[in-house]
């Protein structure tokens, strides 16, 4: 294999050495995006690696001038809005190697997958090598946390451990929606009527300073509750997370027929009329701690039931979430 049919490794040359001594073999090594672009020009690697630090080097970059499955494995830590960004714009694999016992080894592997394929991952292998990371990233310590419930409520009588419990369990069954997702590429929802009242307190967050404040009765709605209080939960996140725990946050009825559809607005800053189509995007967000999933999440769900759903100002001048039963 020539050097410019080598693995192109996008970083600094001692983390390039250490994948390499994983390998067995060489990787061709460059140190910016620039240069990467250059060595493409003329070469053909089974596989591109970047350890992404802007502006050096940056995998989007990279990922718009190459048709080669490029690894994203960020050196200094990822983030949830980094992956989701680059598994969009068409990454083979997204590895965050300070999340896992041995980093080079793990990237080499990921060289190693390429390698074996020798085309770049299609939708479906991406989508199935993020569903197994799900499944056993989130689920084993998931588990190692139910067992210390458990072993802790056999010790001590505590109201605050079935709170805890009650939250793990609720991950859980996020998991559960996550994965179905992934896997079938669209929920299979099965709705019955729901007392949306009900699913509102079950969804608003507790220990937080925020206040909730339903407007009027709430309707009965058909939907599926799970999928719904992840909805719900996900709007009020979005707005104490923008808005502080100051925060005032009002859920009522759409028009005079409560068929119609509700409304979760809040008195924070508002989104701006500039804003209000991209913020449903996945790994779309406003804040720098954001993830660009919840609300993009909150869409999904309101379109498996059928709903529509738009953001407007509310009365106070802050977000007003608008959710019409079709």
């Amino acid at each position: 294999m020539g050097d410019r049919d080598r693995p192109l490794f996008v970083g600094p040359s001692a983390l390039a050495s250490r994948i390499e001594t994983e390998l067995g073999g060489e990787l061709a090594v460059v140190a910016s995006a620039a240069a990467a672009r250059e060595h493409l020009g003329g070469a053909t690697p089974t596989c591109v690696v970047t350890d992404h630090a802007p502006p050096t080097r940056d995998c989007f970059e990279l990922l718009e001038s190459t048709d080669r499955p490029v690894v994203v494995a960020p050196a200094d830590g990822g983030t949830s809005e980094l992956a989701t960004r680059a598994l969009q714009a068409g990454a083979a694999t997204y590895l965050d190697p300070t999340t896992v016992g041995d980093g080079p080894a793990a990237i080499a592997a990921a060289v190693g997958r390429c390698a074996i394929d020798g085309e770049l991952p299609g939708v479906e292998a991406r989508i199935e090598e993020f569903s197994s990371l799900v499944a056993h990233e989130l689920r084993s310590p998931i588990q190692t946390a139910k067992s210390g419930i458990d072993l802790a409520k056999a010790q001590c009588d505590s109201r605050y451990l079935d709170e805890v419990g009650e939250t793990i369990d609720r991950m859980d069954e996020l998991i559960d929606n996550l994965l179905e997702v992934l896997e079938h590429g669209e929920t299979t929802v099965e709705t019955t009527a729901v007392d949306l009242e009900a699913v509102v307190e079950a969804a608003w967050p507790r220990g937080t300073a925020a206040n909730l404040l339903i407007e009027g009765e709430l309707p009965t709605v058909e939907a599926e509750r799970s999928r719904l209080q992840q909805l719900l939960e996900n709007l009020f996140r979005n707005a104490v997370d923008h808005a502080g725990e100051g925060v005032t946050v009002r859920v009522g009825a759409l028009g005079d027929d409560p068929a119609t559809g509700f409304y979760v607005a809040d008195d924070g800053p508002g989104i701006g009329a500039d804003r209000r189509e991209v913020v449903f995007e996945y790994g779309y967000t406003g804040s720098p701690e954001g993830s660009g999933l919840g609300l993009a999440i909150v869409e999904e769900i309101a379109d498996g039931f059928g709903w529509d759903v738009t953001v407007t100002d509310s009365e106070t001048g802050g977000a007003r979430f608008e959710i019409s039963q079709q």
